[in-house]
């Protein structure tokens, strides 16, 4: 298969002149400036909706199906043999079924805004002359979109957000390395952990479902060997220069092709919004402002999926016990389609806990996943009218009451002056145990009893500080109420923004970007600590002491001392995986997991876990008769080894941007090897690790190395006392098409952590638009 430039650059829409579309009521024009990001003015609500899903289409349709054909388990219909995995995932899921169930509950009002927009998505199909390039490669058409896909696509894009994985990765610990080493393992907050709520307390003690290790090993004993961050802050007037907040961020995924987030603008005599959309998904879920209010999210890292172990009749795997009685599963099979190879049946199997999602029935024992989203109909998405028509913090709350998935940190500023924090979503309450591992289905102790109350979620407005802070940190403290979460991540960043904050008495939305851009790593100072510990060196590894004891902890891009330190703790890492206690868990078979709950590698599951060891000199994890120093020496040696392998021995040639770099994959380069250099966009090398606020993470040394694995994939500021000085930047371009110009034009910017204007008075927009198209009724 081959697609020459010239075919690249014609499958690129026309966005300029006048289109006539059945379906719309009135004209509307959108305007495209410099970077292609779409301006929209509707004169209705429903011209509003319907426009912003025809130019959703336009610059993202590929990726829109992308989404689509995943969420109903149909991705090998276009990918091949290489999509059916997740296809059978996302079929014993059900989020195509679930979605339908959704649109039905909606209210008239969110109907309405859905049917506009998918009547928008199918004019432009039925219209455009030429489809994006990737349908001539798999040789389809797309089909027409119904009013609940939309549903199906934001489920898709989070439902392995959740904390399935995680509870499977308490499976792997338990099976492999046994109870007391599982202990070992648990993070036990030594290094800063700022609570979001209150701001400005840090929370000093642990208690999580472990404490009842017992009872879930019970329930996993019966499992057979069957063949996840982000930053955003706001400001109160009190510490701003203008007197008014400021509200910014950046959320942390992989960087997917096109951006999972886009940027665009809409505005009818209901709203006037600009800000990033999920294309696919009417309005602005997560990150934007509108005349007077401006909101943001990161992921909260609430628990709300639960794994359960259903223990099935023994010859009988049609039946599954709950509290003494046997009850009838729901059994069926579908058929999934797969490209250029042979249909693939499977069975589905539902229990009163949810779907069958690792495991056989006939074995005994399988696992069955509840998750909010498709407990029961998710009426979340009726939210998005109301948050786009909030005038202030309090009514923004407000519209979040029939939120359910997933649970944010959401960051709230209005232009009155006020500033607000709500974790928003639907969070089960159970059993603390039900935190950490799957439990016993059939005792009935781990049910679900409704979800906590929307008025008692953890929330704040205006606190003393003068700032909210969020990133992806502990929540809240043990005098909560309610069980949120087992696991958060550490509060390395959170205390880094919130240590740039407090110097900030006067922040300016020029300050934005440069923490947007903080690169200082605080666990890599408990490295450092270590150095004198060392004892003798040869001349190599004692030149490369030398540059980290002169280091200042900030991941640069153009730093040596940063490679050396990120290999040398990766190579610490594996040395402790090596042999000793957690050589079993390193070698542990994960053939029962399907790869896609899998998510981290064990890398980046253990990596804060060795900091906290070796910062309280534990060495019950290391290998017999080996101390940390003994460890740490063999590490730096091997570490050396590994980067003057791949850029020489003159160590003041060595980068970190050189081995961190962006690796970002079209959806279709797997299927067509031969076209990833046109499908593909350009990589970059960048600083940042996944402890600071600039974020790029990584698998590890073995798993894709220090390619990066997540990163910014948007970053904003929000001025609430002048809209026209805010700003924003994605990773790649506004565009889907790898023919167009705006594929990939906001690259650099992004990796220098800059931010393009975020235009919004109409008269900037205009002023600023190299393209303008019309759109007009055809009746």
């Amino acid at each position: 298969m081959s697609i020459s430039e010239g075919e690249l650059r014609g499958a690129v829409p026309d966005t300029s002149g006048s289109m006539s579309l059945s379906g719309l009521n009135g004209e509307v024009d959108v305007f495209r400036d410099e970077r292609g990001i779409p301006h929209i003015r509707a004169g209705s609500l429903h011209d509003a909706f319907f426009a912003q899903g025809f130019v959703h289409a336009q610059d993202r349709l590929w990726q829109m199906d992308f989404d689509r054909k995943r969420a109903y388990g149909r991705w090998a219909e276009f990918a091949g043999e290489g999509g059916v995995e997740q296809d059978i995932l996302m079929r014993r899921l059900g989020l195509g079924a679930s979605a339908k169930d959704d649109y039905d509950a909606f209210d008239d009002e969110t109907r309405a805004m859905l049917d506009a927009y998918t009547d928008g998505i199918n004019a432009f199909i039925q219209t455009t002359p030429v489809l994006p390039a990737e349908y001539q490669l798999v040789n389809a058409r797309p089909e027409p979109w119904q009013p609940w896909d939309p549903c199906a696509a934001y489920k898709v894009r989070h439902v392995l957000m959740g904390v399935w994985h995680r509870k499977l990765w308490g499976v792997r610990q338990l099976k492999t390395i046994g109870e007391e080493m599982l202990q070992k393992l648990r993070l036990k907050g030594s290094a800063p952990d700022p609570l979001v709520v209150p701001p400005g307390v840090d929370y000093q003690q642990l208690t999580d479902g472990t404490d009842d290790l017992k009872l879930h090993a019970e329930g996993v004993a019966g499992i057979r060997e069957w063949l996840d961050g982000s930053n955003n802050w706001t400001i109160h007037g009190s510490r701003t220069a203008t007197g008014k907040p400021l509200l910014a961020g950046d959320p942390h995924r992989a960087i997917d092709v096109p951006n999972v987030y886009y940027q665009n603008h809409l505005s009818c005599p209901e709203f006037d919004v600009v800000g990033f959309s999920f294309c696919g998904v009417p309005g602005f879920p997560h990150f934007a402002h509108n005349q007077r209010v401006a909101w943001g999210i990161t992921h909260a890292g609430a628990d709300y999926q639960d794994l359960y172990v259903e223990r099935f009749k023994p010859g009988d795997p049609t039946r599954y016990q709950f509290q003494g009685d046997w009850l009838e599963a729901e059994h069926r099979e579908e058929t999934i389609k797969v490209r250029g190879g042979k249909d693939v049946v499977i069975p589905l199997t539902i229990t009163r806990h949810g779907p069958i999602i690792v495991g056989d029935p006939a074995s005994g024992y399988a696992l069955a996943g509840r998750y909010s989203a498709t407990e029961r109909p998710n009426t979340g998405f009726r939210s998005l009218l109301p948050m786009l028509k909030a005038r202030s913090v309090a009514e923004f709350d407000e519209s979040m009451r029939h939120w359910v998935d997933p649970c944010n940190n959401l960051v709230i500023a209005d232009v009155d002056g006020n500033i607000g924090y709500l974790m928003r979503g639907k969070v089960p309450i159970r059993s603390r145990v039900n935190g950490f591992l799957p439990v016993p289905g059939w005792t009935g102790e781990h049910e679900w009893d409704g979800w906590i109350p929307f008025e008692e979620l953890p929330r704040s407005r205006n606190p003393d500080t003068g700032f909210i802070v969020t990133a992806n940190n502990r929540i809240v403290g043990d005098d909560y109420p309610y069980y949120v979460a087992t696991d958060w991540s550490p509060g390395n960043r959170a205390e880094r923004i919130i240590t740039r904050l407090k110097a900030m008495p006067q922040a300016t939305i020029e300050d934005m970007p440069s923490l947007h851009a903080d690169k200082v790593s605080i666990p890599s100072q408990v490295y450092l600590k270590q150095l004198d510990t060392l004892g003798d060196l040869d001349e190599r590894s004692a030149r490369a002491v030398e540059l980290l004891r002169a280091w200042d902890s900030t991941m640069l891009p153009e730093s040596a001392a940063a490679a050396i330190y990120a290999v040398w703790r990766e190579m610490t890492l594996r040395n402790v995986l090596n042999d000793g206690p957690l050589h079993a868990l390193a070698n542990g078979s994960t053939a029962w997991m399907p790869s896609v709950l899998a998510a981290a590698s064990l890398s980046t599951r253990l990596r804060p876990v060795v900091v906290e060891l070796l910062d309280a000199g534990d060495e019950s994890v290391l290998p017999e008769g080996k101390r940390w120093p003994d460890v740490l020496r063999e590490a730096l040696n091997a570490a050396l080894d590994w980067i003057e392998e791949r850029l020489g021995p003159d160590m003041n040639r060595w980068q970190w941007k050189a081995i961190h770099r962006t690796g970002p994959v079209h959806t279709l380069s797997a299927s067509f090897p031969e076209l990833t250099s046109q499908l593909n966009p350009p990589t970059v090398g960048v600083g940042g690790d996944s402890d600071t606020p600039q974020a790029g993470g990584f698998g590890g040394i073995g798993a894709g190395d220090f390619k990066i694995m997540g990163a910014s994939v948007n970053r904003y500021a929000f001025d609430l006392d002048d809209w026209e000085r805010s700003g924003w930047v994605v990773p790649l371009g506004s565009s889907g098409h790898p023919g167009s110009k705006h594929f990939a034009d906001q690259v650099e910017a992004w990796s220098e952590q800059c931010l393009y204007p975020m235009y919004y008075a109409w008269s900037v927009v205009e002023q600023h638009a190299e393209t303008k198209q019309k759109l007009t009724p055809s009746n």
